[in-house]
């Protein structure tokens, strides 16, 4: 006689089942998460999935910080409370940082807020300090409770490696444009601005250029901007060749002994000439660019001076 008391053993099973089931499977899940952490110690990668590959540093980037073999520190100076378009590059920056530091962990930073005292004079202090160390201002007009405020702030970095340290001004002013079109421009080249400042401070011997006088190039004052720039990376110089022929060249002995005639520059610039070279300059340039040197000429395509024009019925130009 069957007992009605008796239910069917799976019934009495099922919740039972249910809930080993769950456990197991939230067992496996935890374990899976162990073990991707444990691969990911080991094999390290980013994905970048922006449209427009903003956080993929060039190989020539990623090279340059391969072969940096000390600490690099940026001091950035983003920190506080700034509007949206600057704490946007606030963010890109540390960003971008994060993303060097991710190829070579010499890549070290800091950022500073200028107004953390509380103290007007200590501010000021910091303030005058960060001008000098070439760091430019920039004045916002902040909404506050009180009404528009101006408030100064440096938009910058300074880069210190093995004992040097250079300004780095990251806001690309421009006159005339929107400033949220400015502070996008100064995102977008944030990685060729950080990189580029790595570049200055590791090099240690700046090979020659010189600019080529006498035959009525640019002033110095003319070219200062280039020859700023230009001075980053290069010893510049300014010459006069004057029929020299060791004007652009050196007679070096070799290790066998032999002599041989060697460029003195990597480049010369001739800017702007306005009269005739001499057969013998001709020549000596002539053999500098034979010997591997390379020339940049500025040439205006038509030279029209004001006087000429006035006081002749023609003027030169090149086609």
């Amino acid at each position: 006689m069957k007992s009605e008391n008796t239910v069917p053993v799976n019934k009495l099973s099922g919740p039972f089942n249910n809930r080993r089931n769950s456990l197991i499977q939230l067992l496996l899940g935890l374990l899976i998460v162990l073990l991707l952490n444990v691969i990911g110690s080991y094999i390290f990668t980013r994905l970048d999935l922006t449209s427009e590959k903003r956080f993929t540093l060039s190989p020539s980037t990623k090279k340059l910080l391969r072969e940096t073999d000390d600490i690099i520190f940026y001091r950035v100076y983003l920190e506080g409370d700034f509007p949206a378009g600057f704490k946007m590059l606030s963010r890109s920056t540390r960003e971008m940082l994060d993303e060097f530091r991710a190829v070579n962990d010499n890549i070290q930073y800091e950022f500073v807020d200028p107004y953390s005292s509380t103290d007007a004079k200590t501010r000021k202090d910091v303030f005058d300090r960060l001008q000098q160390q070439g760091l430019q201002p920039t004045d916002l007009n902040v909404r506050t409770r009180k009404g528009q405020e101006q408030q100064r702030i440096f938009p910058g970095i300074i880069v210190s490696y093995k004992g040097r340290e250079i300004p780095l001004n990251l806001l690309e002013e421009q006159m005339g444009v929107d400033p949220g079109v400015m502070i996008n421009n100064s995102i977008q080249a944030l990685e060729y601005n950080l990189s580029n400042a790595i570049r200055k401070l590791s090099t240690s011997n700046k090979p020659k250029i010189a600019f080529i006088e006498g035959h009525g190039e640019l002033s110095a004052m003319e070219t200062g901007d280039i020859s700023r720039a230009l001075s980053d990376y290069y010893a510049v110089e300014r010459i006069k060749i004057q029929g020299k022929i060791n004007a652009l060249t050196d007679r070096k002995e070799g290790e066998d002994g032999q002599y041989r005639t060697i460029n003195k520059y990597k480049a010369i610039i001739i800017a702007k000439p306005d009269s005739i070279f001499s057969e013998k300059d001709k020549f000596i340039i002539d053999q500098y660019i034979m010997k591997g040197g390379k020339v940049l000429w500025l040439v205006d395509p038509v030279s029209a001076s004001m006087d000429s024009i006035q006081t002749n019925d023609h003027t030169l130009g090149i086609t």
